[in-house]
């Protein structure tokens, strides 16, 4: 028997979460199969979790999957917040680039990651998330899928080999690191893995919106709409105890975590249909378009960064302070604007009245903001279009380099503000700017003289790889300036520095 779909209501509002420019991942295969309880204590009696489906081959044929979950005997089966814990490892593995099984992590960043508070009962959830996920492992019959070959296959594996807690507040202390699983990392590199919007994931409430949602979103990558039986989904996919078994109760525990993905716009609606164990759940992504139609929404960093050097090599060379053709400069600033997303009209509008010394500068300033980009500069990173468009309205009071020891910080900062100079709040923020560049700057010089030389070396590797297509086209200088900030900008955010307004809560 059909029934009512679960819609918004009428009044409801829906929260469309918009996705940070760096998002977290997850493994598509621990996407399938629950690794975990959905409460955030264990029976110390339960010792493993198991899950079977069936599907049918790309030969047509019926293949049983089996997925076993045992956990250590002295820590237990995976928890609930054991799995928010796993993507903020990857998160952090997203971070490094997917280069190599050893994560090098603060567990204050890791904790900033999660949301969590920085209390001591949180470093011990931490500490005891570790234990389980190093601890667990999982027996995949016919359900490990290999991204290599194209083929379903068996395989016992963990989720972490290995991991070294240390306390950041001891002299010479090391960073704290933890080793993936070599089948699950080579998963991640043979690119069996999607993105997963991390803001939005903790920001639902409960185990169940946080366990459907991964379920859901791996399949919302080849298709807008997913049917499946409503016992098969509970039991085997998201892990709601087979102590409920009519449909009824199921929906019970399902319909508010399906009512808070539809108010959260993830959904658009859910339908029933049938009778007891006939009984089938649809679900409509509220986006009618597949992810996987989408080049543009999952363009990953490399290639981004990859096609704005092409951009910047195409024409870096186009303006120099040699060309004193008035109208030939103002052409070629107008070109490079639109090549960085400004519309033409607004470049226009930008340029027109501007003395030849001022599209010189303007230049420079075009010159600087290529090289934020190519180093993946925090400045940049929400709205490199609205940076632009600021800057070169206000050209003036814009804060170069190679100025910085000739002009206060203040005026540097204060045109993004959106406030009036001559405002008490507007003051205060110009100086929490200058105060927070201080500290950042002051931070990027300690961690240079802390981490490994290791370290340092893989990430000098990749800000040059990065932006390779700049060598030649600007002064050896004004390269390794570039990759200099890149080498700062990475240990920052791999450390975890809080984002100015973060950082600026708790002075205001």
């Amino acid at each position: 028997m059909n029934e009512e779909p679960i819609r918004p209501q009428l009044g409801e509002q829906i929260v469309l979460t918009e996705a940070r420019p760096v998002a977290s991942r997850d493994e598509m295969n621990l996407a399938e199969f629950p690794l975990t309880v959905l409460s955030t204590r264990v029976s110390s009696s339960q010792k493993t979790l198991e899950f079977s489906d069936t599907i049918r081959s790309k030969e047509g044929e019926i293949l049983k999957r089996h997925w076993i979950v045992t956990g250590a005997d002295k820590f237990g089966l995976p928890t609930a917040s054991d799995d928010e814990v796993l993507l903020g490892l990857l998160k952090l593995t997203v971070g490094n680039g997917f280069r190599e099984r050893k994560i090098y992590f603060t567990r204050y960043e890791l904790l900033k990651i999660l949301r969590w508070t920085t209390e001591g009962r949180s470093y011990t959830r931490l500490q005891n998330a570790f234990d389980r996920l190093s601890g667990v492992r999982i027996k995949a019959t016919n359900a490990f899928y290999d991204n290599d070959s194209k083929a379903h296959s068996t395989r016992n594996f963990g989720i972490v080999d290995a991991y070294e807690i240390n306390h950041g507040g001891e002299t010479n202390s090391k960073p704290s690191f933890f080793i993936w699983s070599e089948v699950l990392f080579k998963s991640f590199q043979v690119g069996f893995i999607k993105k997963l919007d991390l803001d939005f994931y903790l920001n639902l409430k409960s185990a169940i919106s946080k366990r459907l949602y991964r379920y859901l979103d791996k399949h919302f990558w080849y298709k807008s709409r997913l049917e499946i039986n409503l016992f098969v989904l509970a039991h085997e996919k998201i892990g709601i105890s087979r102590n409920y078994k009519f449909a009824s109760s199921i929906r019970q525990q399902l319909d508010p975590a399906v009512r808070e993905l539809v108010s959260a716009g993830f959904i658009s609606r859910c339908e029933y249909a049938g009778r007891g164990s006939e009984t089938q759940v649809v679900f409509y992504a509220a986006s009618k378009t597949p992810r996987a139609l989408s080049r543009k929404a999952e363009q990953g960093s490399a290639q981004a960064v990859s096609s704005i050097s092409s951009v910047i090599s195409n024409s870096l060379a186009t303006v120099s302070s040699e060309d004193i053709d008035h109208g030939s400069l103002y052409g070629k600033i107008v070109a490079r604007l639109e090549e960085r997303g400004l519309k033409a009209k607004q470049a226009r509008s930008l340029l027109e009245r501007r003395s030849e010394g001022e599209l010189e500068r303007i230049a420079q300033i075009v010159d600087y903001f290529d090289t934020l980009v190519a180093s993946g500069s925090h400045l940049v990173n929400k709205s490199p279009v609205g940076f632009l468009y600021r800057a070169v309205e206000n050209a003036s009071d814009f804060v170069l380099p190679s100025e910085r020891s000739e002009k206060p910080l203040q005026t540097q900062l204060s045109f993004s503000g959106g406030e009036s100079k001559s405002t008490k709040s507007a003051a205060r923020q110009a100086i929490l700017q200058s105060e927070y560049l201080i500290a950042k700057k002051r931070e990027a010089q300690r961690l240079m003289e802390q981490v490994e030389d290791k370290l340092l070396q893989n990430i000098r590797r990749e800000i040059e790889q990065g932006i390779s297509k700049l060598r030649g086209k600007i002064s050896d200088a004004g390269f390794e300036q570039t990759v200099a900030h890149g080498i700062e900008e990475k240990l920052l955010k791999l450390f975890a520095f809080p984002e100015f307004e973060e950082w600026a809560r708790g002075r205001r």
